[in-house]
């Protein structure tokens, strides 16, 4: 078995990313990563810990090295802390709708990719330190928490999307994958109130010479046949090489974004195998 739980906020006027990823393996055997990118090719902050927690530790109330998340309210409240000699942060979250599981997308949730999934939307309250800038946190910011044994290397591709307006009425979260010669798609739309999951995705995206991702159009149709139009253009990127047999490489990107037309910002992942982005990189240079 294997948890993993991941935060994030993106802030186009600061022209700032940041997250927080959490994976707890069966064997007791954790880490976590805590990266803050900005414009530069270089994170801010980019920090990794590993170790081991006890038997009886669970995410109720968790700690790990500097990190530490306390959920007072199940799938409601969480608040996540971290300090370190670079950063020091606090997250606090109130959910803004039900926790969303994949399960309830028509595809369903792939076995190699987990159990289940839940992602949620919500409101944060705290503050981010590092480099000699405090930063206030009251805005919206997303969680997911996925568990089940992930087969990283099964997908040849995938787009992992978020995007929200700074009044957290109109939000997007879409998976668009390609895995065994088959697309899937899964996520959910947040419309006058009502939350409803992705039936498909049509889209396109573009990226840069690197295989970075610039720009995505996508039209998202939901389970009662609406569509929600969602714009997202790059300001930061970030590579994350996960040193798995398949050489797997997340890149993540924060982006100034607009769901039908409404100002917001999102993230916009990629996963791909680093071995077909470099010779697609290449590629793309000779021409």
């Amino acid at each position: 078995m294997r948890d993993s739980l991941f935060w994030e906020m993106i802030m186009p006027d600061e022209k700032l990313g940041f997250q927080a990823y959490l994976y707890l393996a069966g064997t007791g055997q954790a880490g976590f990563n805590v990266i803050v990118w900005g414009e530069q090719e270089k994170p801010y902050v980019l920090e990794l810990g590993h170790g081991e927690v006890s038997d009886d530790m669970d995410f109720d109330n968790f700690q790990l090295q500097g990190l530490s998340l306390s959920q007072p309210e199940l799938r409601k409240t969480a608040c996540l802390r971290y300090e370190s000699d670079k950063v020091k942060l606090e997250y606090q979250f109130t959910a803004l709708h039900d926790a969303f599981s994949f399960r309830q997308n028509p595809q369903g949730l792939p076995k190699w990719f987990a159990l289940n999934r839940f992602e949620q939307t919500g409101h944060v309250k705290g503050f981010l330190e590092f480099d000699g800038r405090r930063i206030e946190w009251d805005r919206i910011g997303h969680r997911d928490h996925s568990w089940g044994t992930r087969q990283w290397g099964v997908p040849h591709h995938w787009k992992w999307l978020i995007a929200y307006s700074p009044d957290g009425r109109h939000i997007v979260n879409g998976w668009i994958y390609i895995a065994k010669g088959e697309i899937g798609f899964a996520g959910y739309v947040v419309k006058d109130g009502d939350l409803l999951p992705i039936d498909h995705i049509k889209h396109h995206a573009d990226y840069d010479d690197d295989m970075g991702q610039m720009h995505l159009e996508a039209d998202i149709i939901d389970t009662r046949g609406g569509v929600t139009h969602l714009e997202m253009d790059r300001f930061a990127l970030v590579r994350l090489p996960t040193n798995d047999k398949m050489d797997t490489m997340i890149m993540e990107a924060a982006c100034h974004a607009k769901i039908d037309g409404h100002a917001a910002a999102g993230q916009f992942e990629t996963h791909w195998p680093k071995s077909y982005i470099e010779y697609l990189s290449a590629l793309n240079k000779k021409s």
